[in-house]
């Protein structure tokens, strides 16, 4: 990966932030390649052109985000100064370069860079997700990537009391809580970007700072850090509904297409057997119809200890066609209510997998285009 260059002109390795979608889930037998978009990451990149003091005002969309945000004073000053852009795939691209392309599993994919200069600027790239859905998204890149920004204007001291507050944090939350596998991921083989990212993640992500010290570093730049967390919690239960609702309609559909499987082999198999006693049925009417009258009188059924009955042959062929043909008629009834069962669960089939192309085609908005 491109190395850029410290503020003492040596090469140091890109920072990277990773947004883990802590509630995805996958259906195996509906568009497999949704469960490999849920992770999304943002970097620092090598150093660019010069920066220009007076190029320091925000668009009107980036102006919008940094109310969002809730950026103090002195926040909006930090901000406006890394010059942040909202861009679309290709210029995105162009900004942040090759650490916008996915790993090999397909489930990373860069959505924000921020990129050092030297000294103690910085510029803020953020990716345009092609989705209205997705504005939180843009919120909580801008504000994970002003907080490195903020992070590297802090003086010797205050990284040196900062630092083992983040550190003492990070350590109580569990191991297994997304977002320590989004440190890990960010910070990678380069240690030096531990507290960094330590930072920009408890500033965005996690609501209780765990010690009013470690608050306190955040108070300068944020008017309510709490609802910015709120953002990154909307963002999470976005996806999270989605994924539910997509979830249940996947169930709901196994259950109706098994239940129509069971249906069909129970029905199957009783019209073999309803055949095989018609077949029957039809040879026995034959033999009797075959005999004299005065046979036919003398032919009782037998009962099953081999007991003459009381009921005549002829009785008991005709009791037996009336049940064949009542049988017969409630197994068409049954096969009628499970032709219109299969129609129905194609018709739910085709919205689940329209849902699942919608989530699809949202995952696909949330990160840039490949080209």
């Amino acid at each position: 990966m491109t190395l850029f260059e410290s503020e003492h002109g040596e090469p140091r390795p890109p920072r990277t932030r990773v947004l883990a979608r802590r509630s995805a889930v996958t259906w195996i037998i509906l568009l497999p390649t949704l469960a490999a978009a849920g992770l999304l990451a943002l970097t620092l990149l090598p150093a660019g052109p010069p920066w220009d003091p007076a190029a320091t005002r925000l668009s009107a969309e980036m102006e919008q985000v940094s109310d969002r945000i809730g950026l103090t004073d002195e926040g909006q000053a930090i901000f406006t100064d890394t010059r942040p852009e909202l861009l679309d795939s290709a210029d995105f691209r162009e900004a942040c370069g090759s650490t916008s392309e996915t790993s090999e599993d397909g489930r990373w994919a860069v959505v924000g860079c921020y990129y050092g200069m030297g000294g103690e600027s910085g510029r803020v790239a953020i990716f345009r997700p092609g989705d209205e859905r997705l504005a939180d998204q843009v919120v909580v890149t801008a504000a994970h990537e002003f907080l490195h920004a903020a992070y590297a204007m802090l003086d010797t001291d205050e990284r040196d009391r900062l630092d083992p507050l983040l550190e003492a944090r990070w350590s109580s939350i569990p191991a297994d809580d997304p977002v320590q596998t989004s440190l890990a991921s960010s910070v990678g083989t380069a240690g030096e970007n531990r507290s960094t990212e330590q930072f920009a993640y408890l500033g965005t992500e996690i609501a209780d700072a765990g010690d009013p010290a470690l608050e306190a570093f955040y108070a300068p730049y944020f008017t309510d850090r709490q609802a910015l967390v709120a953002i990154d919690g909307a963002l999470d239960s976005l996806w999270t509904g989605l994924w539910a609702d997509y979830q249940a309609q996947a169930d709901t559909l196994v259950g109706h297409e098994q239940a129509n499987a069971d249906a069909a082999a129970q029905a199957q198999a009783d019209r073999a057997q309803l055949e095989a006693e018609l077949t029957r049925h039809n040879d026995q009417v034959s033999e009797y119809n075959a005999l004299s009258a005065e046979e036919q009188s003398r032919l009782v059924v037998v009962d099953a200890d081999g007991t003459p009955g009381d009921e005549a042959w002829g009785d008991y062929l005709l009791r037996r066609t009336s049940e064949i043909t009542a049988a017969e008629s409630e197994l068409a009834g049954r096969q009628a209510e499970l032709d219109a069962s299969v129609s129905a669960a194609q018709g739910e089939r085709a919205a689940v997998e329209a849902r699942g192309a919608e989530l699809s085609a949202l995952e696909a908005a949330s990160v840039p285009a490949s080209d």
